[in-house]
C-alpha cells in the first residue's frame, strides 16, 4: 500500500514503505525437550520448597491456638519417647526447644516469612515451568544465596538433610547458570 510522505525531505507523492523492525534480536531460543525437562523438574522442586513454606507457615499460625500449641508438644514428646526411631527422635529433640520458647509474636514473624519466601518458589516455579529467562536467574540468585548459609549448617550440625538440600541447590545453580550460557550461545 502507498502513502504519500509527510516526512520533511521527501519528495511530494513519495511512496512510503512500511517499515517492520527486525525482532531477530530479541528471538529466544526455546529449550529442547531435555532441558524443558530439567526446568520442570527444577520448577517442581521450588513448588515442594514453596509447599512446604506454607505448612510451617500455617503451623506457626496454628501455635498461637494454646491448645495446638500443647497438642503439638505433646504429640512430638510422644513421638520421640514412643518410636525408637532416629529421625522421629531428632525431629522432636530439634523442635522441641523452639516450641517451648515461641511467643505470638515470634510466631507471627516466622508465618510472615515463610510465607514471603514461599511466595518467592512460587513464581520461581511458575516462570521456570514456562521457560521464562527471568525465573532462571531469579532462581539462581536465590538458591546461589543460601548456599554459604547451608554450608556452615553442614559443618555446625552435619546431617543427611541439610546435605541433600545443599546438593539439590548446587545442582539447580549449576544447571541453570550452564542453561543461561547455552541460551546466549545460541542467540550469537
Amino acid at each position: 500500500m502507498a502513502v504519500e510522505s509527510d516526512l520533511p525531505g521527501a519528495a511530494p507523492g513519495a511512496p512510503v514503505t512500511p517499515v517492520t523492525p527486525s525482532l531477530a534480536h530479541l528471538a529466544i531460543s526455546h529449550p529442547t525437550k531435555r532441558e524443558r525437562v530439567g526446568l520442570e523438574l527444577v520448577a517442581i522442586y521450588s513448588f515442594v520448597k514453596a509447599g512446604a513454606l506454607v505448612a510451617a507457615g500455617l503451623a506457626a499460625l496454628g501455635m498461637l491456638n494454646g491448645r495446638v500449641s500443647v497438642a503439638a508438644n505433646n504429640w512430638l514428646e510422644g513421638l520421640a519417647l514412643r518410636y525408637e526411631s532416629r529421625m522421629a527422635g531428632r525431629l522432636a529433640e530439634h523442635i522441641l526447644p523452639y516450641l517451648d520458647q515461641a511467643h505470638g509474636r515470634h510466631l507471627i514473624e516466622i508465618a510472615i516469612g515463610a510465607f514471603l519466601f514461599g511466595a518467592i518458589y512460587v513464581v520461581e516455579g511458575v516462570g521456570l515451568w514456562y521457560c521464562r529467562r527471568w525465573a532462571e536467574f531469579l532462581t539462581i540468585a536465590v538458591s546461589a544465596s543460601f548456599l554459604p548459609f547451608e554450608l556452615i549448617a553442614i559443618f555446625r550440625k552435619p546431617s543427611l538433610a541439610l546435605l541433600v538440600t545443599f546438593v539439590l541447590n548446587v545442582i539447580v545453580v549449576a544447571f541453570l547458570a550452564w542453561q543461561l550460557k547455552v541460551a546466549d550461545e545460541a542467540r550469537g
